[in-house]
């Protein structure tokens, strides 16, 4: 395993970012993905993102949500991190999420809360301001099977 650092951010190409979003969403809307399950959230990812040809890894480190840090597991897609188990694009999440960390609010009151918040509002390559993950690759770069 490499040392921990600053894990990629910023918008993944058009093209590959509007496929990717789609499949997720529609993958989301049917079996919602949770805080609480990080590892199957980055699974799925992974198994989306590898079917499209994309470059995957996970991810193990910490996630900086602005004073409180997480232990946490993420997706990378084309060195980008790719983190849908956590609605980070929506500041009231946060609030709850660093209330969750703090050890003031049970498992439960974080899935009810991330609940609220669609795929939109999930890291797809931008992180939110004030959010910052470090990590390092817990599984090597696999790329789709070549079929014809």
């Amino acid at each position: 395993m490499t040392r921990p650092g600053r894990v990629g951010t910023g918008r993944l190409p058009r093209d590959r970012a509007a496929r990717l979003r789609a499949v997720l969403a529609s993958e989301h809307a049917d079996r919602p993905f949770l805080p609480s399950e990080p590892r199957e959230a980055a699974s799925r990812v992974l198994e989306v993102a590898g079917s499209l040809g994309l470059s995957v890894h996970v991810a193990r480190g910490g996630l900086d949500v602005g004073g409180a840090e997480l232990d946490h597991l993420w997706a990378v897609v084309d060195d980008r991190v790719v983190d849908v188990s956590l609605p980070l694009g929506a500041r009231p999440f946060r609030q709850v999420l660093r209330a969750y960390v703090a050890g003031d609010l049970p498992a439960s009151r974080l899935v009810a809360a991330a609940a609220d918040w669609t795929l939109e509002w999930r890291v797809i390559g931008e992180v939110p301001p004030g959010c910052r993950y470090r990590g390092a690759p817990v599984l090597a770069h696999r790329r789709a099977p070549v079929t014809g």
